[in-house]
This record gives C-alpha cells, sequence and structure tokens, in this order.
C-alpha cells in the first residue's frame, strides 16, 4: 500500500460523519417503504441518490476547502447578503424541521420499546441532548448508538443471502420509470433526500473547515466522499430496499409503522426481530438527531458572524433554540415512519438552491483557480442539480393537486 494511501486511511473523516447522518431512520424508513409498496421498481433512483450524495458532497467539501469557510459565509462574499439569508433560512428551516421529525421518531420508538406511549418523551431527550452537545459529553453514547445501527445493517446485509431475491426484478428496476401518484412522488423525492438534503451538504462545509484541509487535501475529500457515501451509504440503502423488496413485497405488507418494517428482518431474526429492529431505529434517530442540532447552529452561526463552536453564547443558543423546538415534533399527528420520508422529501425542495450556487461558484475562474471542475464531475454535478429539481418540483405539484 502506498505511502499517499495511508494518509488517506488515517486522515478520513468529514464525509463519514454526513454518511452516518445519512445512514440514518429517514432513510431507513423510505427504502423500505418503497421496496415494501413498488417492488424493485425504484432501484434506479436508490442507486442515483448514492451517485448524487456523492457527488454533492464532494462539490460541498470543495467550495469548503478553496473558501476556507462555511456556506453562508462563502455565499455572502460572492453572492452578496440576500442570497445568504434566503440559504440561512431556507437551511435552517429545513434543519429544525428535520430535529423535529427525528424527536417525533425518538419518542415513538421510545414508547413502543417501554410501553409508555406519550409524546413527553422529547422533553428529557431534547434537555439531555442539548446539554451533552454543549458540553462534550455525548461522543461515547453517540458511538453506542452507531453501534446499533451497525448491527441491524448487518442484519439487512445477511437478510440479503436467505432472501428469494429476483435478478430479474432487479435488472427491471434498474431501467428509470416513474410510478404515477402522490405516495411515488413522495417516495422518490424522499430517497433522494436522504443522499442529497440541503442539511447535510451544508454542513459538509464545516465539516471539511473543522478538520483543517486545504487545497492539498482535495483527493482526500474525493477518496473520503467516495467510500462513505457511494460505498457505505450505497451499500446501507440499496440492501435495505432489496430485501424490502423481496421479503415485504411477496407478503402483500403494507409498511406504514416501524413495526411492519421490522417483518424484514424476520428470515434471518424469527421472532427476535421486532426488538433488534427498533433498537436500530432507536440508535439511529439518537445519533442523528445530535448533528442536525450543530448543523442549524452552524448555518445560522455563519450568517451572524459568531464563533462555530459550542464555546460561544450565541453557538450554544441556537443549539438550545433546535433542542427546545424538536421537543414539540412528537406532538405532531401520524405515524413517524410515515413523516420521515415527508421530512426528507420537504428537505429535497432546497437541494437544488444549494446544488446550484456550489455549482456556480466552482465554475468562477477567479475562485478555484488551476482546481476548476473537469467535466465528468460538472456533468455529474448538473445532473444531479436537474434531477433533484425534477423530483421536488412533481413532489410539490402533487401535493397541491397539480399533477
Amino acid at each position: 500500500m502506498s505511502v499517499q494511501w495511508v494518509r488517506y486511511l488515517k486522515d478520513m473523516g468529514p464525509a463519514w460523519v454526513i454518511s452516518a447522518v445519512a445512514c440514518g431512520p429517514a432513510t431507513l424508513a423510505s427504502v423500505s417503504i418503497a421496496g415494501a409498496t413498488y417492488s424493485y421498481a425504484m432501484l434506479w433512483v436508490v442507486v442515483l441518490s448514492a451517485v448524487f450524495g456523492t457527488t454533492a458532497q464532494y462539490l460541498a467539501a470543495k467550495i469548503g476547502i478553496i473558501e476556507n469557510r462555511g456556506i453562508i459565509a462563502t455565499t455572502e462574499a460572492r453572492l452578496g447578503r440576500i442570497w445568504a439569508w434566503i440559504l440561512t433560512l431556507y437551511a435552517l428551516l429545513a434543519t429544525w424541521l428535520a430535529a423535529m421529525v427525528l424527536m417525533n421518531a425518538l419518542a415513538g420508538v421510545t414508547s413502543l420499546i417501554t410501553g409508555i406511549n406519550t409524546p413527553y418523551w422529547g422533553i428529557p431527550y431534547g434537555m439531555m441532548i442539548g446539554s451533552f452537545l454543549v458540553w462534550k459529553g455525548y461522543r461515547w453514547f453517540e458511538t453506542v448508538c452507531k453501534l446499533l445501527v451497525v448491527f441491524v445493517v448487518t442484519c439487512f446485509m445477511a437478510t440479503l443471502f436467505m432472501a428469494d431475491i429476483s435478478l430479474s426484478g432487479i435488472v427491471k428496476g434498474l431501467v428509470p420509470n416513474i410510478p404515477d401518484g402522490i405516495h411515488s412522488a413522495m417516495m422518490m423525492a424522499a430517497i433522494m433526500g436522504g443522499a442529497v438534503h440541503i442539511t447535510i451538504i451544508g454542513m459538509h462545509t464545516y465539516n471539511t473547515n473543522a478538520k483543517g484541509w486545504n487545497r492539498d487535501d482535495l483527493g482526500l475529500a474525493r477518496i473520503d466522499t467516495i467510500l462513505s457515501m457511494g460505498f457505505a451509504f450505497g451499500s446501507y440503502s440499496i440492501a435495505i430496499f432489496i430485501v424490502a423488496a423481496a421479503v415485504l413485497h411477496p407478503n402483500n405488507v403494507n409498511v406504514k409503522t416501524a413495526t411492519d418494517a421490522a417483518l424484514a428482518l424476520k428470515p434471518l431474526l424469527g421472532e427476535r426481530a421486532m426488538q433488534i429492529f427498533l433498537l436500530g431505529i432507536w440508535g439511529a434517530a439518537l445519533s442523528t438527531i445530535s448533528p442536525t442540532f450543530m448543523a442549524g447552529a452552524y448555518f445560522l452561526s455563519d450568517k451572524f458572524k459568531w464563533q462555530l463552536n459550542v464555546k460561544h453564547k450565541g453557538f450554544a443558543t441556537v443549539v438550545f433554540t433546535g433542542c427546545a423546538l424538536s421537543m414539540l415534533g412528537p406532538f405532531i399527528k401520524g405515524s413517524f415512519f410515515m413523516l420521515l420520508p415527508l421530512m426528507l422529501a420537504l428537505g429535497l425542495t432546497g437541494t437544488p438552491l444549494i446544488v446550484g450556487i456550489i455549482l456556480y461558484l466552482l465554475n468562477k475562474q477567479e475562485i478555484v483557480g488551476k482546481d476548476f471542475n473537469n467535466p465528468l464531475l460538472n456533468i455529474l454535478g448538473g445532473l444531479t442539480f436537474i434531477i433533484t429539481a425534477l423530483l421536488a418540483v412533481r413532489f410539490i405539484l402533487t401535493r397541491i393537486g397539480k399533477l
């Protein structure tokens, strides 16, 4: 192994944080529901979500590294205050909405596990997470949560070898097709939104700066993104989708709750499938919601030119504000398992804005200098912008009854 690859493996990290957030309960819910409902028909969307997620996150890393600042400060310096405010408000609303729905999921799973069904679970969770984030006591607990998620994903991977997978169905599912109806529009937008959500794209510009990367690290950023979003996230979402299509769809399981989706693991885990699946959802929700609070604080603090760390009172205040708002999430009516895809679909509506801004800036010679985008990266970036915009517009039009 070359010295360069040893360094790559040693120094990778920022994109893995984003991948861990993307591999959260919302993506799990979206691909499970899509596979159970439409069989293999949406496999092409799942594959493209990994490709476009990799593209968007590398573009985000690149602009963060070249500008040596976050996306909000970059937008204000390069495009002006109005565009910076538009991006800040859109990103903040999408981020806090995500936090509310994730808290809804956290409270919902806790109710199922404990048998104590109450929306007030969000209050102790919000207070605990906010306190740990500000006083740096959360990292060990987050590691335990991620291990639970890894275990559940491993179970899905193992179930792949036990399920009656249709190879012809997989081949057909790779051919783009668009099922009719408002539900399919939401699910396609949700699947894509799991990988190219405005929150995680914006957040990645801050992650690369926190790592201290410079232009010499662009190659490292590319490898970091390909392995985390392309390989890890891609494997996660594709495995869960195929298991749902192979196990749940043939048995006509209409997935509306987490307990419905847990049936996908029954061939492997038997009667314990429910408990293990719920623990995985719980761990995914808990480990995903904390970076979401941090992302909101990055966006608003960057706009007000505050220090981007929890030691600053303004930054800490935004973290606690996000935690307080999230406590309202469990009071939203409906199955949390169905609210998770809706949240991703709504977040996708902001993706074309941030991808368009980043692509525009990365094609200005006075900004990038010698580190201009190659044709392939511009093509992939352009396709990411176009496809996410089309899926977002279709989702919006179906919601308002125009399609």
